[in-house]
Formats: structure tokens, C-alpha cells, sequence
């Protein structure tokens, strides 16, 4: 039988509940109780929402929560872990965290960990990242790069919990991975986490439909600003009523950061999206003139798992004539030969570094109207752009700001779309999110995006020409 001798500690995101007198503790008795766990082993206060979220945990097999700043998140998060861990044999048992960085995983969520496991007097051994009792590993927590598919493998238990702590920053691959771990009834998949990023994957279980049960935590429902009773020192561990009034004056209402900050809820763009839903929905809906300009943008894979994208503009429009995978290079020549004839496009762009090279030098052979691109070189406006590809891609969002752009309502280019980020380099020039970048995040090759962007590119003048752009 698992047992414990229990106090009541004061801990961050909680507060200190009536003290149990010190004695020898069933822990099995709470297997199906996590808030009579934490209120009678641990100590800790659960406010209503926390409580609702254990209940949700215990009952459902999937449970997200995008939360406000301030409500205790890592807190229930840990408290959670070790509710899941000690109330169970060891071995039957384990408990897989993460979270975007290893500060994140050790310093906020195993450091609660930890404060759980002193203040419940729990079986065995809590360190910075892992829990064991005994010889037996019951838990740990990993950051994404130490987490890859591979990181999941040989971890067998009948009951696994897997907690992602700020969730919005755990790449899809993890997500991936975590359901090879929750395949049987009694394993559980918990995210939480501050909703700052609509592209992210945490957004998408978020939504109806993804089999998440969903649990939003807006700051205007927490106990500071409802009157909800606890107990005393739990008030100033959670957000105030006056921080809240001051980010309303800061930020405003309508802006993405209170909305995710303050109201627990997905902005409906994020600061860095390149291409926010808001542009997205306004160039699928657009109606634009379609005669004149016919011209095609190629982005070339050859073999692998990356799409050879064709893409038709027409005036202001674009649709995808062709995506496919391991076709070799010649077998694209034909395919934009083809493609011009029967569409009468003038002009074939194509993606030039790399593979993209060949495909231009043929065509070229052939007498093809081509233009070569190379998205690395130098832009047409050097002071704004820090490349010729975070240009293209400008210039797509402002058509599609002015309403000059109308895509299809292709789910694979949308998506391609939103995913991409923007910042700026050291002297204040537009840069678009690289490919690596993507890749590290767990997206694919923006491969549709990117003949998109081709068919509508301009070419550069050459260093010593004059700076007039190509229509």
C-alpha cells in the first residue's frame, strides 16, 4: 500500500488548507480524488477553476487549458504530477513533462514538483527533472530538443501522464510523440499553457472537434477579481484586480496580448505571424481581376518528402495546378512545359538554388521563358528587406492587405501561409522565418506558400543596374 505522512505547507498557485494532524496516510484512497489530495496530503487550496481542471483530468483522456497570466498554472500542473505518481504502485505509474525550455522544466514546473513531494512527505526521490522510488523511474521532464520521437521510446506503464507546461511553445513532433504514449484508456494528455500564438498546435487542440476537452481560465474569473473565498496568502500568489486594469490601459482591450494575457484566449493573430487569419480569410474571400498577367511560380523538391508545387497566376489570382512528390527533375521540365502551353503563361519562375537550378537551365535550353530565383539574394528595397525572399513574401501581404490577391481555398497553402513568422534583423530590416527554423519548430516546407510567392515575385536589378522593378 502507498503511503505518506502528510502536512499543510504554504505554496505558490495555492493556498494553505485546514492542517491535518500528522499521520500515516492511504495515498491509494486518492487515486480518484486529486482535489482531496492536495488538500489533504499536500496541504494546498485548489480555487474553483483549478478544481474543475483536476476533475478533468481524472475524467478525460485529453485536457487543454489556455489560461491568463497569474492563475497558477505550473502550480496545478505539479501538483497534478505528483497526485498522479503517488497515489499509484510504483511501475504502474509515469509521468513525462515538457516544456519550450530546460529553464521552463526545471526551474518553474519540477521545482513545484519538488515542493509537492517535500510537502506531502512522498515516496522516493524527486531531483531537478526526474522522480524515482527506488530503483524505479516513475517521471521525468525533457525540453523539446531532448524530446524527439526516439525520446519516447521504451517508456511502458499502464497509467501515463503527460503534462506540457506552456504549451503554445511544444513543436508538433511532441504532440506526435505524446500520443504514442496515451494509447491505452488510463494514460492522459494534459496542456496548459498562455494562448499567445493561433499557429501554434496547442491552438489547434484547442479548438472543437480536435478531442481535447478545452477549460479557459480568463483572469476576470479568478478569485481576485470575483471574490471567490481563499484563503488569505493564495491572494497575492494569484492576478490582481489592479495589474489587470493597468495592462487594459497599456495594451487595450482589443489587442492580441490582453486578449491572451488577460482573457485566457487565442488572439485571433499573433505579433510575429506573417500572414495573420484575419489577411488569410480576406484573400480567400477577395474578388479580383483575372485577366492580363499569366504567369507561373515553380517550387522544386525533386525526391523526399517536400511537394514540387506549380502555381497559376492570373491577374490578381493564383491557383495550384500541381503538387506532388519524387519527381525527378526532368519530369518537372515537362510538366511546366506542358503547363504553359495549355494555360499560355509567359513566363515560368523558378526557385533556383539547390535543385530548382537544373530545372532552370533546361527549360532555358529549350527556349523556355524562365526567370531564375533566388530567394537569398539581395532585395530590391536593401533597407527594408533582408532578403529578397522576406520581400516576396511582403509583397503578398500587402496585396493581400489592399485586397489585390485572391487564393484558393487550399487548406495545405493556408496553413503553409499562416505558419510563417516575421521579425527584424539588427538594422531594422523584414525577415522571414527561415526553412530550418520551420523545421526545428516541427513544421513542413512551405512548399505551396512559396510558389505562391514565386508567381507573383519581381526580379531584382542586377548591383549595378538601375533599381527599377520587373512587372
Amino acid at each position: 500500500m502507498t503511503e505518506a505522512s502528510a502536512r499543510a505547507p504554504r505554496r505558490k498557485g495555492g493556498g494553505k488548507s485546514a492542517s491535518p494532524s500528522k499521520r500515516t496516510i492511504d495515498l491509494a484512497a486518492y487515486a480518484d480524488d486529486p482535489v482531496g489530495f492536495c488538500r489533504e496530503v499536500l496541504g494546498d487550496h485548489l480555487w474553483s477553476r483549478q478544481a474543475e481542471i483536476a476533475a478533468a483530468v481524472r475524467d478525460n483522456r485529453r485536457v487543454a487549458v489556455p489560461s491568463c497570466h497569474g492563475a497558477g498554472k505550473s502550480f496545478l500542473a505539479a501538483r497534478l504530477c505528483a497526485w498522479w505518481i503517488a497515489t499509484r504502485p510504483p511501475g504502474e505509474a509515469f509521468v513525462v513533462t515538457s516544456a519550450p525550455t530546460f529553464a521552463q522544466v526545471r526551474a518553474i514546473l519540477w521545482r513545484e514538483i519538488g515542493r509537492a513531494h517535500r510537502a506531502g512527505k512522498l515516496p522516493g526521490k524527486v531531483t531537478m527533472t526526474e522522480w524515482r522510488i527506488g530503483q524505479e523511474m516513475v517521471g521525468f521532464g525533457r525540453k523539446p530538443a531532448d524530446m524527439d520521437m526516439t525520446g519516447f521510446q521504451g517508456i511502458h506503464a499502464r497509467r501515463v501522464l503527460v503534462v506540457f507546461d506552456e504549451a503554445c511553445g511544444i513543436p508538433k513532433p511532441l504532440w506526435d510523440a505524446a500520443e504514442t504514449l496515451v494509447t491505452n484508456d488510463d494514460s492522459r494528455l494534459f496542456a496548459i499553457g498562455n494562448p499567445d500564438d493561433p499557429a501554434s498546435e496547442f491552438a489547434k487542440v484547442c479548438t472543437p472537434g480536435s478531442g481535447f476537452v478545452k477549460i479557459h481560465i480568463d483572469a476576470l474569473k479568478t478569485p481576485n477579481l470575483t471574490g471567490e473565498e481563499v484563503p488569505d496568502e493564495l491572494r497575492p500568489l494569484l492576478v490582481g484586480a489592479l495589474w489587470v486594469e493597468e495592462m487594459k490601459g497599456r495594451w487595450g482591450e482589443d489587442s492580441p496580448i490582453y486578449r491572451a494575457k488577460i482573457g485566457g484566449e487565442f488572439p485571433e493573430e499573433g505579433t510575429d505571424g506573417l500572414f495573420p487569419p484575419r489577411l488569410l480569410k480576406k484573400a480567400v474571400a477577395a474578388e479580383v481581376e483575372t485577366t492580363g498577367v499569366l504567369e507561373l511560380g515553380i517550387d522544386v523538391a525533386r525526391f523526399g518528402r517536400d511537394e514540387t508545387v506549380v502555381a497559376l497566376r492570373r491577374g490578381d489570382g493564383v491557383e495550384i495546378l500541381y503538387a506532388g512528390r519524387k519527381e525527378d527533375t526532368m519530369a518537372t521540365c515537362g510538366r511546366i512545359v506542358a503547363a504553359m502551353r495549355e494555360t499560355g503563361a509567359t513566363i515560368a519562375k523558378v526557385d533556383d538554388a539547390g535543385v530548382g537550378g537544373g530545372v532552370t537551365d533546361r527549360l532555358r535550353e529549350q527556349g523556355i521563358a524562365v526567370m531564375p530565383v533566388n530567394v537569398g539574394t539581395a532585395p530590391i528595397e536593401r533597407e527594408r528587406f533582408a532578403n529578397l525572399r522576406a520581400e516576396l513574401f511582403w509583397n503578398l501581404r500587402e496585396r493581400m492587405e489592399t485586397g489585390e490577391l485572391c487564393l484558393p481555398n487550399d487548406e495545405r497553402l493556408l496553413s503553409q501561409l499562416a505558419m510563417l513568422r516575421y521579425a527584424y534583423d539588427s538594422r531594422g530590416r523584414i525577415k522571414v522565418e527561415s526553412k530550418d527554423s520551420l523545421r526545428r519548430r516541427g513544421q513542413d516546407s512551405p512548399d505551396r506558400a512559396d510558389a505562391v510567392m514565386l508567381a507573383f515575385a519581381v526580379s531584382p536589378p542586377p548591383s549595378n543596374g538601375p533599381r527599377v522593378r520587373r512587372l
